[in-house]
């Protein structure tokens, strides 16, 4: 992944430096510099920054000021204040400061504050999957929402298709198919032409007849699903360790 950054310092020789210990970091891009506090609010409209690395002491502005600007206009910009006097650290987070490095600093320091940039990133993504990951269960009555993890089995019953789950059954109007291909990365899988079953809650597979089993579902009645003999061998491989 690239992460965009732009450098804020009023001194060459710092950004220079700065510059050159981002060359050492994998992901890394450099897309701007800036030596006052007007340019870089610019250059931050202009080139939408992941990173700014923000300088205190600036010629116009200070940082501090800059990054208030910043948040007046709502830019997604994760600032890194850079000083050489750490009592500025209390007024920075309050202006929900990413980070805040104190000079002189050096490349680890640096390959830190991506490591915590990247880890943000994870978890954010992590948290809006997990908000998306409701199942929409068009029934006869509206739209019913689900988590994958909520369902035992599947079963096409004739032209119906029921879902599940501990303790209800809820008429699905989407066809087996359909909920395979929402559901396979869940966990699910196809035991029969007219059954899925998530493989978190299968408590026991028993032999029945001519090669096939039933699997014994972890719900309150205990239910049996069957498996054909064809999905024997790739539901053991997908459960057993």
């Amino acid at each position: 992944m690239t992460v965009r950054v732009l450098i804020v310092d009023d001194e060459q020789p710092a950004r220079e430096e700065l510059a050159y210990m981002l060359g050492e970091i994998q992901g890394a891009a450099l897309i701007g510099e800036a030596s006052t506090g007007m340019e870089a609010v610019k250059k931050a409209k202009e080139l939408k920054p992941d990173l700014m690395f923000l300088d205190i002491h600036l010629p116009d502005l200070t940082g501090l000021q800059v990054a208030e600007l910043l948040n007046e206009f709502d830019f997604a910009i994760q600032i890194v204040f850079l000083t050489a006097y750490d009592h500025f650290a209390i007024e920075a987070f309050k202006l929900r400061a990413f980070h805040y490095l104190l000079k002189p600093y050096d490349l680890e320091d640096l390959i830190e504050v991506f490591d915590t940039y990247l880890n943000m990133l994870k978890e954010n993504q992590m948290k809006t999957e997990q908000t998306k990951n409701k199942l929409a269960i068009e029934t006869e009555n509206g739209i019913t929402y689900l988590s994958p993890k909520e369902i035992y089995f599947i079963e096409k019953q004739g032209r119906e298709v029921i879902i599940h789950t501990k303790i209800e059954k809820i008429k699905a109007l989407f066809t087996l198919n359909e909920l395979f291909e929402k559901l396979e990365r869940f966990s699910f899988f196809r035991t029969h032409k007219s059954y899925l079953v998530n493989l978190e809650h299968i408590k026991e597979l028993r032999t029945w007849f001519s090669g096939s089993y039933n699997l014994i579902m972890n719900d309150q009645y205990q239910s049996e699903v069957p498996v054909s003999r064809n999905y024997v061998k790739d539901l053991r491989e997908k459960v057993e360790l």
